[in-house]
């Protein structure tokens, strides 16, 4: 589950005013590094003996195939010849019924053989396309499109699917089937019958490699168009309310309707493309049948072969149909998958995040330092965060105040390790050790961020708390959302715990949602909790109670510790009781120490402390004290 939040996560890295350079583009357009040869070859030595078991199964399939014409012009000569009585014409009729039989089951067990191995290639690029993008930094999100990425789990990946099953069916089959079936009429029946039924193949072969080129190109615009639309449409569910707000439901369906149309456009020329193929095949095929009747009728009667001869050699020319197909399909297949295998090429080839190559798994001390010399994020000349110089003790509080843009949620990116950061950028340590030497599996779990647009899943109210921590019962789940002020809530959900909250919490309030994710973060237990402006959406009185909870989770547990605590907040009240308070301004520290000592100084904060005392006093309820 944690690898599904990645994506949604991400997007909050241009809130609070921090310059990312958020231009989109597209995955399909560079160059490819991996081609589909190279993605099958790769899978088909993983799973050779399938695909041996398969051919075996395929070879049954073709010398039945040439069995049968064999045994209908064997039979027809024997009945000419009355050497065939009823018994054994009986016995005959018999062995073919069994051969069709036994050719039915056989193409049964090559089937599933071939596509049950081919729908595991599936699993293994979906299985890899979600890894890769649990490894991919913000920045990817911020430059490609969902609606891109969302194509390349479903269309892209199926067609590589396709591929492997229905190109290698069609290649193999039809491939052993045309070699064998010209053998047997070649050695079998007469050569120069043979010779003359090839006359219309090399028409046939350059128109197929004139389409299938054709069909590349089509097929690789049909995806991009794909792409246009998935990415449209997620836009407009995730913004359906603003777009009822300002009554533009009316111009969203015309623009939808109008990229519809272009895919519609692009996909009709696709499949206008692939219809040709049946056409030629049908020219090519009739053109040799009218050669072998007219030449091979004319050879009857000169003796040259018999009528048994001349009924096997239009059956076999009649099983050149699927090869001829299946060449067809085969063009057009590949041409598809190897589209698709350029475009996930290109998704696979993206930089990752983090390297994982730390080999320090056990963490003792949670003291925090960070030294950022300049910060900038990727594609943005601005620098974000830096120079500037933090050290956080274990289990001490610490709150980040400054204006829109002054890097407070850059700072708590940089801590967790949600944003990477070069050597030459800064240095990051835990416990005295730098942050590149620990593991991201041991590093990660130490953490916990409240972002302020946190992501919830369409899922019910437990199980997004649970998130992390699947096995925790339904007491503690309960407990970590009283401590986040969520328990009145709770009792007017009308299923409670298990109330589906729908996609992205969008049946709860901005300050339900905070509180929600804050009950998450709460039930992790991790030594370090990161609160990125969460009280933002809260009420006065909710605030205090957060506050009290937030206070009592710095109080040491069994063994002494007490929890590191990190909050990012607009609001002073939120960071007062911090042990140190540092105030940013454009990424730098401007001032930093406790409430006490910062009200005494007299400077920036003391001045944003008076605003939003005199705000809150002419907010306060009549009758109520501070």
């Amino acid at each position: 589950m944690a690898g599904r939040e990645a994506p949604a996560a991400v997007q909050d890295a241009t809130q609070n005013g921090d310059d990312v350079d958020t231009s989109q583009t597209s995955l399909s357009n560079a160059p490819s590094a991996t081609p589909l040869r190279s993605l099958l070859i790769a899978f088909f030595k993983r799973h050779w003996p399938r695909y041996l078991l398969a051919i075996v199964f395929l070879v049954g399939v073709a010398g039945l195939n040439l069995l049968l014409p064999w045994a209908i012009g064997a039979t027809i000569d024997a009945l000419r010849a009355g050497t065939l009585d009823r018994e054994a014409l009986m016995s005959r009729l018999l062995w073919l019924v069994g051969a069709g039989v036994g050719l039915y089951m056989l193409r049964y067990a090559w089937r599933v053989t071939l596509f049950g191995t081919a729908y595991q290639l599936g699993t293994e690029q979906r299985d890899a396309f979600h890894a890769k993008l649990t490894r991919l930094d913000p920045g990817f999100y911020q430059k490609h499109r969902t609606g891109d990425l969302m194509a390349h789990a479903s269309q892209d990946i199926d067609a590589v699917e396709m591929a492997a099953a229905e190109g290698v069916l069609s290649s193999v089959d039809g491939a052993m089937t045309f070699v064998l079936v010209l053998g047997i009429m070649l050695i079998g029946i007469d050569i120069p019958l043979t010779l003359l039924a090839l006359l219309p193949f090399p028409f046939m072969a350059w128109a197929f490699a004139r389409i299938s080129a054709r069909i590349g190109e089509r097929f690789r615009e049909s995806l991009e168009r794909f792409s246009d639309l998935n990415d449209q449409t997620q836009e407009a569910f995730a913004g359906i309310r603003m777009l009822r707000s300002h009554a533009l439901l009316d111009d969203e369906t015309a623009a939808f309707s109008q990229r519809a149309a272009a895919a519609e456009a692009i996909d009709y020329r696709v499949q206008k493309l692939e219809a040709t193929f049946d056409p030629v095949v049908f020219i090519s095929l009739s053109v040799a049948t009218l050669l072998t009747l007219g030449v091979g009728s004319w050879r009857y009667l000169d003796d040259a072969i018999t009528l048994g001869q001349l009924t096997s050699f239009s059956l076999y020319l009649a099983q050149l149909i699927w090869p001829m197909f299946a060449l067809g399909w085969c063009l057009n297949i590949l041409q598809r998958g190897a589209a698709a295998a350029r475009r996930l090429a290109v998704f696979h080839s993206a930089p990752e995040a983090l390297q994982d190559t730390g080999t320090r798994h056990e963490v003792c001390d949670h003291s925090l330092r960070l030294e950022v010399s300049s910060f900038s994020y990727p594609g943005s000349q601005q620098c974000a965060l830096g120079p500037l110089s933090l050290k956080i003790d274990a289990g001490e509080s610490l709150g980040i105040v400054g204006a829109t843009g002054s890097g407070k949620s850059t700072l708590l990116r940089l801590l967790s390790r949600s944003w990477p950061m070069t050597a030459s950028q800064g240095r990051l340590e835990l416990g005295g050790h730098e942050a590149s030497e620990y593991s991201l599996s041991s590093w990660r779990p130490q953490f916990s961020l409240v972002p302020q647009d946190p992501f919830l899943f369409a899922l019910s109210v437990a199980d997004n708390v649970a998130l992390a921590r699947p096995e925790a019962s339904h007491a503690e789940i309960r407990h970590a959302l009283t401590a986040a002020a969520f328990d009145d809530d709770l009792r007017r959900l009308p299923d409670g715990l298990d109330t589906l909250i729908g996609e992205r919490g969008i049946t709860l309030s901005g300050g339900q949602r905070q509180r929600l994710a804050l009950a998450r973060s709460l039930l992790t237990e991790a030594p370090i909790l990161l609160l990125d402006d969460t009280l933002s959406a809260v009420d006065q009185v909710t605030e205090r109670t957060l506050l009290t909870t937030l206070a009592r989770l710095q109080q040491p547990d069994a063994n002494g510790r007490r929890r590191t605590l990190i909050i990012n907040s607009h609001r002073l009240s939120a960071v007062q009781a911090c042990h140190n308070i540092v105030v940013l301004k454009e990424g730098s520290i401007l001032e930093q120490g406790d409430h006490a000592t910062l009200l005494a100084a007299r400077g920036a904060y003391w001045h944003l402390w008076q605003v939003q005392q005199s705000r809150r006093d002419t907010d306060r309820p009549p009758g109520e004290h501070s």
